[in-house]
């Protein structure tokens, strides 16, 4: 049930990304809805495929985007498994965690689409880019990032009910 539920939810996460979240932007950076809903579904929910839920969402982000489909599937699927790692050895609160997650995902995702733009001679000036784009983008992720860590917290408790011993 979880898992045809993610699906849809991160299907339609995605068309808000596409349709409005884009448009929301503060100088040239917009905040990223599949990473954050991400980065909610895998602090919150009880199952152990987080990695499938970061492939889905790096082929979603990459079949609707200019750069190569294999570049956000990468930069999905390391950060995954990156957030797992640290939530099983190095964090129980989870706020903290999500709040660092936000953070190490958006360097991330975008370090990664400015380094292949960089690798494919595309002409960037890194701190214009760092100024104009990764740092708005980073202050609206972790605005939004709240918000939505609450709304998949109450999707989650729906479909993972907690087992009451009597």
């Amino acid at each position: 049930m979880g898992g045809i539920f993610a699906v849809f939810l991160f299907g339609i996460t995605m068309m808000l990304q596409n349709s409005i979240i884009s448009r929301l932007q503060m100088l040239n950076g917009a905040a990223d809805l599949v990473l954050l809903v991400l980065i909610s579904w895998i602090l919150q929910a009880d199952e152990k495929r987080h990695w499938q839920w970061g492939l889905l969402a790096g082929l979603l982000v990459g079949i609707s985007s200019a750069i190569p489909f294999w570049v956000p599937v990468l930069g999905y699927v390391s950060f995954v498994l990156i957030v797992t790692w640290m939530q099983r050895r190095v964090w129980q609160v989870p706020i903290w965690l999500l709040l660092i997650s936000t953070f190490f995902g958006t360097v991330l995702i975008y370090g990664l689409e400015i380094f292949y733009r960089w690798l494919t001679a595309v002409p960037l000036d890194l701190v214009e880019v760092l100024n104009v784009v990764l740092l708005p983008s980073l202050v609206i992720n972790m605005i939004v990032v709240l918000p939505v860590y609450f709304f998949i917290g109450e999707i989650t408790k729906r479909l993972f009910p907690k087992e009451v011993d009597l």
